[in-house]
């Protein structure tokens, strides 16, 4: 039997929001390559100084470092700022899904996304992600769901008004 609502209050970390951010990157098509283009260019660095020979020196370490360390930077900076100063990213923050759509809530506002624009419903083994745009996505820690016993529910809701894997 369908559940009629199914609601969690919860406040995710730094580190799972960090850890959130760049799991949905599997899940955002082409824009997957872009997040691929700087770590692929600091790879690039470390071979070509093989193949070549030639020592890397303090310019290709760096340039190589910062390949590899780019995008969770930038993620830090943006997450850390969005906390700081945006009231609307600050937790904890509720959601209820029911026949209507997913239901937001926060100290600082409330907001309803009915079903039709939610494109798709994606767990990993750590979030589920509710997508409502192409590369924008709430998540959800599975963890938070399974400890107040909503994980199940919630999974068949997901199934009936989304498209859900």
């Amino acid at each position: 039997m369908l559940p009629n609502k199914v609601s969690v209050t919860v406040s995710p970390s730094f580190w799972e929001t960090f850890l959130a951010a760049h799991t949905m990157i599997r899940f955002l098509g082409a824009l997957m390559i872009v997040h691929a283009v700087f770590p692929l260019a600091g790879v690039s660095v470390l071979v070509l100084s093989y193949v070549f020979g030639a020592p890397l020196g303090p310019g290709g370490v760096f340039a190589a470092f910062s390949g590899f360390l780019f995008t969770p930077l930038v993620t830090v900076v943006g997450i850390w700022s969005a906390r700081r100063a945006n009231k609307l990213a600050q937790g904890p923050f509720t959601y209820s899904f029911d026949s209507e759509g997913m239901h937001t809530s926060g100290a600082t506002f409330e907001q309803t996304i009915k079903w039709p624009p939610i494109r798709r419903v994606r767990q990993t083994e750590r979030f589920i992600f509710i997508f409502i745009s192409p590369s924008r996505a709430q998540f959800i820690p599975v963890k938070s769901l399974i400890e107040r016993g909503a994980l199940d529910d919630l999974r068949a809701i997901f199934r009936q008004y989304s498209d859900f894997r």
